[in-house]
């Protein structure tokens, strides 16, 4: 009698002990397939998927670990970075499977990925296995909690961090651009350079030359001239995400004769207006610019208002804060 008692109980443990062993493989996934997997790929496997779900509903301390795999398989050039995406969708595939076809409680299921580096289709794969759940009352963690829960409370210390400022010389800048400009005397190219801080403020110079002859007629001789400029100005961008900006600035224009190396005409004065940048390389300026202006052939130089000058600039920016 005993001795059967013994076999019986042994018989138990075995079919016991196959409960945690449980574990289905389904191995021959396609390369460069993870989650879209055809139904009928998996359907010879719904058996043992069932015999699954049968025992986790069995045992309340069972859960599933489902893992999926990949190999070092290159489906695609310069793509074998992907493949361990391929094996965490290929588990994403059999669990959604075991909670969408055979009721298992997502709760009760861990996913896993494992990576080949090289070729293999056997680590092309997706596995379910049924382990026990470790309970806390059968570990010391419940203890461990519970000595965590009863510690005394910790003074904590908070230290204040005052935001330390950049230093001045990281908010410099330089800007260099090139365009052409309207005059009082006529159009000409010019170039620019300007010192910014923080791409608010901007200290610029000018000059402007012509490469090509004017003429400009003086007791009865035709004089061959050419224009130059030179100036400054100021702009500051007050509204960092409005590309508008004011400029005031002084700018002196002459026409000078290749002949007498002097100026025949000059016109030199105040400038006021706004500077628009629609794109990052690309600035217009308006300006209004009161000037006086004098003539090779008259003594006393005039005012003349209503001088508008326009000029487009091609632009880049170094630093600045920005």
């Amino acid at each position: 009698m005993a001795r059967m008692v013994v076999l019986i109980a042994g018989c138990l443990a075995v079919l016991a002990g196959g409960a945690w062993t449980q574990e289905v493989v389904i191995s021959g996934f396609p390369p460069g397939v993870g989650g879209s997997v055809d139904p009928e790929f998996l359907r010879p496997h719904y058996p043992q998927l069932q015999a699954i779900a049968d025992t986790l509903r069995q045992y309340p301390d069972a859960r599933a670990v489902v893992t999926g795999g990949a190999d070092g398989f290159e489906y695609r050039v310069a793509h074998d970075a992907k493949n361990p995406g391929l094996a965490l969708g290929r588990a994403l595939t059999l669990r959604n499977l075991l909670v969408d076809e055979f009721g298992v409680d997502p709760t009760r299921i861990e996913t896993e990925a494992q990576y080949c580096k090289g070729e293999d289709p056997l680590c092309r794969f997706a596995a379910v296995r049924v382990v026990r759940a470790i309970k806390v009352e059968d570990s010391d963690l419940a203890d461990r909690v519970t000595a965590l829960e009863n510690r005394p409370p910790v003074e904590k210390h908070f230290t204040e961090t005052k935001e330390v400022p950049a230093p001045f010389i990281e908010d410099l800048g330089l800007e260099v651009s090139a365009g052409f400009s309207t005059s009082p005397v006529g159009g000409m190219p010019i170039l620019a350079g300007a010192v910014t801080w923080k791409r608010i403020v901007f200290v610029e110079a000018v000059c402007g030359y012509t490469v090509w002859d004017d003429t400009y007629r003086y007791q009865g001789v035709d004089l061959e001239t050419r224009r130059r400029q030179a100036g400054a100005m100021a702009i500051v961008f007050p509204l960092k995400n409005i590309p508008m900006g004011a400029v005031a600035g002084w700018l002196r224009v002459e026409e000078v004769s290749q002949l007498y190396y002097d100026y025949v005409r000059l016109s030199e004065g105040p400038l006021f207006g706004l500077r628009g940048r629609a794109f990052d390389f690309l600035s217009a300026t308006v300006a209004y610019h009161p000037t006086r202006h004098r003539y090779a052939e008259s003594i006393l130089s005039h005012t003349e208002d209503d001088q508008w000058l326009i000029s487009l600039m091609v632009y880049k920016t170094f630093g600045g804060g920005k």
